[in-house]
């Protein structure tokens, strides 16, 4: 039987429903500025024009991205087999990875090796959408609350806790490396190529979760260390998006085939680590540099 265990550190409200459970950070309704102005430092072709989200009622998002250690008692419980992407007819076997100077699917890479060192403690990486959606299925079986991926209303909502900057913590790209493991000076020793943050962070692939200050709201790592899934689908016309904390659906008769990550990652310079970058994958899509965390409702069934 799980049992939930509510906590309380300076004001911000947490649980977790059993002993393997990610950490619970109930996140409170409210109204933030999301998108970005088209002045805005590093600002992408199709990201969402500034525009003023509400998230009616409280909801959960988990403090850190789903860990390693976390996913493989998943995977050993459920015996789950991931799907595998076509791409031109033909199965695109592993993960996605880059060697400096070209990306391309490596066979041996997968969760367990993402093509450098793993601790169990940070984030799992080479998940798809399916893999993040099939586990927070799971965890709603296991535990009798609604687990769910997490719209990308309700991650930028909780990426900014407030915020109407570039990033949470303000303006300054020299203050990243307080905040988040993104492509740094360390990271460009090793990548010279790389556009990088004015600042070091110690990392060049993935760290421990929560390594990091955490945002107002309590949450670590929601700028960078893993590109983090999304549930709304990808469209290019984002003018009657939602903009209440709901998922963006599919609105033909295709399969939603295109999700957003949103959040950037150990590899991302200025431009792809605000708040509001968004990028484009396939639901079955597996990078070294992407995971995921999950978003829950705050009453159980």
């Amino acid at each position: 039987m799980c049992q939930t265990i509510i906590g309380q550190t300076d004001s911000i409200l947490s649980f977790k429903d059993c002993k393997n459970c990610p950490e619970m950070v109930i996140i409170p309704s409210g109204s933030v500025y999301i998108g970005s102005y088209e002045e805005e430092i590093g600002r992408k072709r199709g990201e969402r024009n500034r525009i003023k989200a509400t998230i009616s009622s409280p909801f959960a998002m988990a403090k850190t991205e789903v860990t390693l250690r976390q996913f493989r008692v998943f995977m050993e419980e459920t015996k789950y087999k991931s799907n595998v992407p076509i791409r031109n007819g033909e199965p695109l076997i592993g993960c996605n990875y880059y060697d400096g100077k070209s990306y391309g699917y490596i066979a041996e890479h997968n969760w367990e090796n993402p093509g450098y060192p793993q601790r169990e403690d940070a984030p799992v990486v080479c998940v798809s959408w399916s893999d993040a959606k099939a586990y927070a299925d799971w965890l709603s079986k296991k535990t009798g609350r609604n687990y769910r991926v997490p719209s990308t209303v309700e991650f930028e909502y909780a990426s900014r806790a407030g915020s109407s900057a570039p990033w949470f913590w303000g303006t300054n790209p020299e203050k990243a490396c307080e905040y988040a493991n993104i492509g740094d000076r360390t990271f460009g020793d090793k990548y010279p190529q790389r556009p990088t943050f004015p600042c070091d962070d110690g990392y060049v692939y993935t760290s421990s979760v929560g390594k990091f200050k955490s945002n107002p709201f309590g949450l670590y790592d929601m700028v960078g260390n893993a590109w983090e899934w999304t549930n709304d689908c990808f469209h290019i016309d984002l003018s009657n998006a939602p903009v209440d904390g709901t998922s963006l659906e599919d609105n033909t008769n295709n399969e939603c085939i295109w999700r957003t990550p949103k959040g950037g990652s150990w590899i991302s310079g200025v431009a792809w680590g605000r708040a509001a970058v968004r990028s484009r994958d396939g639901a079955d899509y597996k990078s070294f540099m992407l995971g995921f965390r999950v978003a829950a409702t705050v009453e159980k069934k």
